[in-house]
Formats: structure tokens, C-alpha cells, sequence
């Protein structure tokens, strides 16, 4: 649904002090305190002409000095508002809406520019990358594209690339001519596949499974003339069949016995067709464990080589065969076997000449494992290998010059596409020349392009995501981590999957940076677990979060360069000492005297503890520790004073949620009085998302969300008792929170409480303000169609955190099976 914007909401660009001197482009990363509160601050913003007292303007170099109302929410980093409209896509976005099922294809043309097809009712789509984006090329009308294989690019002996697919059994081939598509596709097609096995019948037991049919391949000719092959069953044996339009009828060729018949998967056969450099086809199949390749000799197939590997595979897979000058072949397959506790596919490349066949020379440091997207020959051929065997994906590519290999994608940490994340059918376009390799992805319903340079894969024209956003991946129902300080800002968020990583991004002032991956041999993030950050005086930003292996925690800074270990669990110790059990992060904040402390709970000996990091030692000392029952991750926030505050909630007597709140004083606790709700029936509903925060003048907070068709519980503790603000049922003065999921809470300079949280009913992320002892009712980013997500997608799981004078909201939105993360601010009114 469209909403209407309100003028307020003409907003130009936020400029945040402290770093602009040394900013400029930059990546990603991630970050979480369970909690944020107000922090001293050097916020500086754009002013309005309106504001009554001016203040300096810290600007970014080459940035223009405008101005930006006071009332309204807006990215950072961009130098126009956001939008409702569906947001143009970045310039690595092929196509935003392609579909799940479409799975693209891409090749370089002749003049260095990556195409990329895929199909896309009613036919095919086309785009080629010029001046930084992908640019339309006129699509192509088809009724049903699929048949027994997808669309395919390839460039002709000239160079022009050729579109090739079929249209149910009908060949189709088209070749790109400047800015046109020219059909060059026969009028009838080739003969029908025979599917019934010949000879007398048989009678065999089968299993009762399905069988997939083998995919017809379909490969052009050095003129653009199509040729299709696929197996079937002959009398007796199998056999190849490959059929060559002339360009006046289709010629058949027949080539039998390429292997016994499987009378129960007699059509599951594959082979591949290939043409030379001069366009005539070749044949490879694998008969058990043996590779074959027959030549077209002019007037029948021959055995042209036939190789039987040694190995210990468990599966082996059909070959890819390429061609090199003076007729030397290379031949790829994968091998599937066991190693690194599961199975993993080693690659094999062989070459073979006049002088017979010999297994390629591997990287020496590192071979090569993972599953072969494309293989090429060529002077130098090259190999594209995606290896999800480790803790990370990985995409090689690694081309032979003069028998060595050379790998062309640098090294194994920076050749993600992006972290994590789920690839959908990709797609390599080996270097052609001096272009770069080029991988096309699907991820949900979008088709975006990487190339390779500067050592790692980079959206085309600069932009990996759209101006509002940091960053795609995050887990469902768990919210980034978004801390404040001295007018930078770090966002960090849980990537979960196979490949579970953290994303950890900082705002400097006037650029986004990401912080390399994580070095994670201590172990990988706990899945639905938060991570939690916060950051120094001079910037940097720690991290910490609980590993999947015991629940062990480890504690990372980063400071602009590479990580640094502050602490790695060592024989199941944490901060909480050798017998801490499962103890699982949920905070990191900065103490009066800038020290990190680290607040866990371990739940299998029920216990609430904070961990002072010693520089010296590069280790962390107990402060204190208290049993506790521990039934939802507590939080932590820092007062004014810069005291660690940390807090808990409880079900007693499962009639009532009482809260828990500890006040660190030198290096003991001290308990505020206990905060109890109204009697609560059971509705089958857990307490969620558990937040605190504490303000400028002693004051402290906590929200949580119980029932989700309610209002959440949001409570004040001021001077010496606690008011509850809102809860389920009750009516607040002013404009209250409504139903909905996720509170988070913070202060802002004024001592006014903000509560932001994803309402219900809109699906949109609001921010309420409590201040004179209601809640206000003429609030910017409070009420639907005027919030501060202000967006299409779904907007779920804020966290908000404040400065001196700025307030932001950062959360994530739902596309397709993955989200993205976006953060907005505003300045406080004057």
C-alpha cells in the first residue's frame, strides 16, 4: 500500500562530527549492546534556518552545506529523503523482482560488458552493464522457457554474444547485435525425444522414486546454428543423439553404446555438448567411473580420449570439457568425499594432448574444493569453484597459466558475494581479456551482479545496497545491535544459516564503514542470540557474543583496521571464571573509567554477573555475580555517571512479571527496588525482547513485550519508585503505544523516554516520546503512514539509541527469505 509523506520529511543529509576529516567509501559490519542509552556526545547535525539557537555544522569534504528540519527521520549518507515509492535499484541489483524461480545466466561480450539473462514470463529478460548499471536490452517473447534446459549465453566465434534456450521442445537461438536481439532460430523443431526403450519388454523391480529427466543441452555452432544432444535409450545400450540445424533442416547424428541402460533410470543420463573453436561438436559422458569424449570427425563420432581416474570418491560427477589452442582439451569433474567432519567436493582438473592426459598442477597452498559453476578454455583456461565446505562460502576462480595455476580472485577473506548469505543458482562470467570475474545471484526475489576487484567482490558502479540501507542477511526476530557515542554510530546484526557470521558497520561522520570478517576459529555465534556492542571514547567498537560450541563468549574490538581479541574461551572458561557454565553475552558498555565491562548470565547455574576488562592482563576480571533465575536474556545499560546498570525479568508465580534492576558502585551491586506489574492471566505468550535503559539524571527504564496483540509493558523508575507507562489493557495519557513487537527503549538529552517499536497493525516501525509525564502526542515518526520506517516492506525488530543531538532507530525489513537493515536518525526539537 502507498502512503502519503508529509513535508516535515524533506530531509537532505545528517553530518555527524569526530571523523570527517578522515572519512571516504567504505564497507560493513555488525554490532549489539542489549541495551543503548544516552552517552556524552559530539553529535553534530545539519541546523534548520528555523532552530532557535545556532549551532556549528561539521561537514563531510565535497558535501554542500544544507540544511535539515528538525522534525524529521532520514538515512545517513544520503542526500535525499526516504522514500515510499519502491526504491530504484542499486547499481548491483540486476533486477529487484526476478522471481524465485528464475535463475540467471552471464557472460562478457566482446567489448568487455557483462550480459545477464534469465527467464521471465512471458519469455526472457536481457540487461548489459554499461556506465555503472544494468541497462535494458530488448527482452525476448516465449511462451514456456524451461523445456529440458535454462537460458544460456555464450559469444560465437566474432565475439557476439548468443542467447540460446528452449521453448518447450523447440530450439531458440538469438545473438545480441549492438542494442538489437536478431532471431536466428529454426522455424520447426528439432525430432522429438524418444522416451520409451525399445526391445522386447522387460520385467525389473524398481523402487518407487522419481527419477529426474537428464536436461537436453543445447550448444551452438562457430555460424550460430543451433545443436542439441541428449541420452536415450537404444537397443541394448544407451546412446548419444545430437541433431544440427543447417540452417535449411535439422541433420541427425547418432552415436550408440555410451553405457549399459538403467531399466529403472533409464533417462536420467547426461551428456554434454561442446563445440570446438571451429564450431563441431563434441561428446563427454561418464560410463561408471571412466570419462569419455567422442569427436564429430565430419560423418560419424569417434572415441577421441577416454580416462579412467583413480580415486577414492563417493560420487563422481558428469565432466565439463573445454578446449585450448592446437586442440588440447581440459576436462573438470567433481568428487564428492568425506573430510572436515561432513562431505566435501574435490575438484580435478585434467589435461590431454597429442602426448596423452595429465592431472592439472592444484594451488599449492590451497586445492580446490567446492562445486564448479563454469569452466573455460582458451590460451589460459579458468575455473569457477563455489566451496561451502568451511566456515564461510567462498568463490574461486583460478585460471592455468602455463600449466600453473594462478588464482584470480586473491585471498580466501574477501571472496564472499556477500557473507553468508543464500547464492540461489549463481552464475560465473569467467575473464574474458582483461575483465574481471563477475558472479550473478538470486537472493529471494532479486538478481544482483559482483565483480572482482580491489580484492574483493564488489557491486557494479559502487553501490552494493540502496541509500537507505546497511546491509542484507540479518536472522528473523532478531534485532541489530545499534550503540552511540561521541557522534559515531555502529550497527551490528546476526547473520544466521550454514555460514552464521556478524555484521558490524560504524558511522564516522560522514561515511558508513564495515569492519572486516570476524576471525571466528574460537567458535561461531549462537544462533538467535544478539550480539552486543558499544563503543570507546576514541571510537572503536567492541563486540562481543556467545559461540554456538557451550555457550563460551568471545570479546572483539575494532578500531578501523583488524580485529582484536580481547578475550577467546579457553577450556570452557568465560569472564565469569573456569565454572561458568553456559554463559551467554547479552552487553557490553563502558565504565566511568572507559574500561569495557561485559554482563552474562549463565543459565545452567542460574547466575547474573559483570566482567571488568583488564588492559594490561588482555584478559577480563569478575566483578560480581548473582544467582538469579534466568528465563529471558537480561539487559545493560550505563548511567549517567557511567555506573553499568543491568536488569532481569521474572515470572512470579507465574501470575505477575516482577524486574529485576542492579546498579553497579565500585565493584559490588546495588538493587533498586523490584518493579511488579499488574496480576497477569496466562495468555501461552513468553515475555520478549527484555530492554533497559537509564538517563541523564538517574533514571531508569524497561520495556518488553509480552502479549502481541497488546500494548507492551514500559516502566519508569524515578527517584526512588516505579511508574509503569503502558501495559496491556491500560489506557496511557497521551498518545500511548499501541499493539505491537520488539520494544526498545533509550533517553535522550532532555531526559525524555523514546520507546520504539514495530507496530502491529501497520507493519511499520514508531517511535513514541514520554516527557512531562505523558506521552506525547505532536511527535514526528509516532503514528502510521507518518513513521519513521516509512517503507513498503515489513519493518520488524528496532533498536534506538541517542546522543546529545541526535536520536536513531535502526531495524530490518523482511524480503523475501532474508532482510535488510536500516537505520534512520532525527534531531531533537529546539
Amino acid at each position: 500500500m502507498a502512503r502519503e509523506r508529509s513535508p516535515r520529511l524533506r530531509l537532505v543529509f545528517l553530518a555527524l562530527g569526530g571523523l570527517a576529516a578522515a572519512c571516504g567509501p567504505s564497507p560493513r559490519a555488525p554490532s549489539r549492546p542489549a541495551t543503548s542509552s544516552q552517552r556524552p556526545s559530539g553529535l553534530a547535525v545539519a541546523t534548520s534556518p528555523t532552530a532557535s539557537t545556532p549551532r556549528p555544522l561539521i561537514l563531510c569534504p565535497g558535501v554542500s552545506a544544507e540544511t535539515t528540519p528538525d522534525r524529521g527521520w532520514f538515512a545517513l549518507g544520503t542526500s535525499a529523503p526516504p522514500s515510499s515509492a519502491t526504491p530504484a535499484p542499486s547499481p548491483g541489483v540486476v533486477s529487484p523482482s526476478a522471481g524465485p524461480g528464475a535463475t540467471p545466466s552471464a557472460v562478457y561480450d566482446a567489448e568487455g560488458r557483462l550480459v545477464v539473462a534469465w527467464a521471465a514470463a512471458p519469455g526472457v529478460r536481457l540487461r548489459r552493464l554499461e556506465g555503472g548499471r544494468f541497462q535494458d536490452l530488448p527482452p525476448i517473447s516465449a511462451q514456456n522457457v524451461g523445456g529440458f534446459g535454462a537460458v544460456m549465453l555464450a559469444r560465437d566465434s566474432a565475439g557476439r554474444v548468443l542467447v540460446y534456450f528452449f521453448e518447450d521442445t523447440r530450439a531458440r537461438v538469438h545473438r545480441i547485435e549492438g542494442n538489437t536481439v536478431v532471431d536466428l532460430s529454426p522455424k520447426t523443431p528439432p525430432p522429438a525425444r524418444v522416451f520409451s526403450i525399445p526391445g522386447p519388454p522387460r520385467i525389473v523391480a524398481c523402487p518407487a522414486l522419481i527419477q529426474p529427466i537428464a536436461p537436453a543441452q543445447l550448444a551452438v555452432d562457430g555460424e550460430g546454428r543451433p545443436m542439441v544432444a541428449w541420452a536415450e535409450a537404444g537397443i541394448g545400450a544407451m546412446r548419444a543423439v545430437v541433431h544440427r540445424w543447417t540452417g535449411a533442416a535439422w541433420v541427425t547424428w547418432s552415436f550408440p553404446g555410451i553405457g549399459p541402460i538403467d531399466d529403472c533410470a533409464p533417462h536420467t543420463k547426461s551428456v554434454t555438448l561442446t563445440p570446438d573453436p571451429k564450431g563441431h561438436p563434441y561428446i563427454t559422458f561418464r560410463d561408471k567411473r571412466a570419462i569419455s569424449v567422442l569427436a564429430w570427425t565430419g560423418s560419424a563420432f569417434t572415441t577421441e580420449s577416454s580416462l579412467l581416474p583413480e580415486h577414492d570418491a563417493i560420487y563422481m560427477s558428469d565432466p565439463w570439457l573445454a578446449f585450448g589452442p592446437k586442440n588440447v582439451h581440459w576436462k573438470a569433474w567433481n568428487e564428492q568425499i568425506t573430510g572436515n567432519g561432513g562431505l566435501r567436493y574435490r575438484v580435478h582438473v585434467w589435461r590431454s594432448d597429442e602426448k596423452g592426459s595429465r592431472e592439472a598442477k592444484q594451488p599449492a597452498d590451497r586445492p580446490l574444493f567446492g562445486q564448479i559453476l563454469a569452466f573455460a578454455g582458451g590460451a589460459r583456461p579458468r575455473i569457477a569453484v563455489l566451496d561451502t565446505s568451511g566456515t564461510r562460502s567462498e568463490l574461486r576462480v583460478v585460471a592455468w597459466e602455463n600449466d600453473t595455476p594462478v588464482e584470480l580472485t586473491g585471498d580466501p577473506g574477501a571472496a564472499d558475494f556477500p557473507p553468508a548469505r543464500s547464492h540461489g543458482s549463481p552464475s560465473v562470467a569467467l575473464p574474458e581479456g582483461s575483465a574481471p570475474p563477475a558472479v550473478v545471484y538470486r537472493g529471494g526475489n532479486e538478481i544482483a551482479a559482483r565483480i572482482w576487484s580491489a580484492g574483493a567482490y564488489h557491486a557494479p558502479g559502487g553501490a552494493a545496497e540502496p541509500e537507505d540501507g546497511l546491509g542484507r542477511g540479518v536472522a528473523e526476530g532478531i534485532a541489530p545491535a545499534l550503540a552511540m557515542r561521541g557522534g559515531k554510530i555502529a550497527v551490528a546484526w546476526l547473520v544466521d544459516g550454514a555460514k552464521r557470521t556478524i555484521v558490524v558497520r560504524r558511522w564516522t561522520g560522514c561515511a558508513w564503514e564495515t569492519a572486516p570478517e570476524l576471525p571466528l576459529e574460537p567458535g561461531r555465534p549462537g544462533s538467535g542470540l544478539r550480539p552486543a556492542i558499544t563503543i570507546d571514547a576514541e571510537g572503536r567498537v567492541l563486540l562481543v557474543f556467545s559461540t554456538s560450541a557451550g555457550g563460551a563468549m568471545v570479546v572483539a574490538r575494532w578500531g578501523g583496521r583488524s580485529w582484536e581479541l580481547l578475550h577467546v574461551p579457553r577450556n570452557g572458561a568465560a569472564p565469569g571464571g573456569h565454572h561458568a557454565g553456559q554463559a551467554l553475552a547479552f552487553g557490553v558498555e563502558m565504565d566511568g573509567s572507559g574500561a569495557p565491562v561485559v554482563a552474562w548470565a549463565d543459565r545452567a547455574n542460574g547466575k547474573l554477573g559483570l566482567s571488568r576488562h583488564l588492559e594490561q592482563g588482555q584478559d577480563f576480571r569478575l566483578i560480581s555475580s548473582d544467582h538469579a533465575p534466568v528465563y529471558i536474556t537480561p539487559a545493560m545499560t550505563t548511567d549517567g555517571a557511567g555506573r553499568p546498570v543491568v536488569g532481569m525479568l521474572d515470572w512470579k508465580d507465574r501470575s505477575a512479571f516482577v524486574g529485576y534492576t542492579r546498579r553497579l558502585e565500585g565493584d559490588r551491586f546495588v538493587d533498586l527496588p523490584p518493579w511488579t506489574s499488574a496480576a497477569t492471566p496466562n495468555s501461552g505468550f513468553p515475555p520478549e525482547r527484555f530492554d533497559l535503559a537509564a538517563g541523564p539524571s538517574g533514571e531508569v527504564a524497561l520495556a518488553f513485550r509480552w502479549n502481541p496483540a497488546e500494548a507492551p509493558y514500559v516502566a519508569l523508575f524515578k527517584g526512588s519508585s516505579w511508574t509503569t507507562l503502558s501495559a496491556p489493557g491500560a489506557a496511557g495519557a497521551g498518545d500511548a503505544p499501541g499493539p505491537g513487537g520488539s520494544p526498545a527503549i533509550t533517553f535522550d538529552k532532555a531526559g525524555g523516554l523514546r520507546l520504539a517499536y514495530a507496530d502491529r497493525a501497520s507493519g511499520e516501525v514508531l517511535v513514541k516520546r514520554f516527557v512531562g509525564g505523558a506521552w506525547s502526542t505532536n511527535e514526528a515518526g509516532a503514528t502510521p503512514g507518518d513513521s519513521v520506517s516509512q517503507s513498503e516492506g515489513a519493518s520488524v525488530d528496532p533498536a534506538i539509541a541517542a546522543s546529545d543531538e541526535a536520536v536513531c532507530v535502526a531495524w530490518s525489513e523482511r524480503e523475501g527469505g532474508e532482510g535488510r537493515v536500516l537505520l534512520r536518525c532525527r534531531r531533537y526539537e529546539h
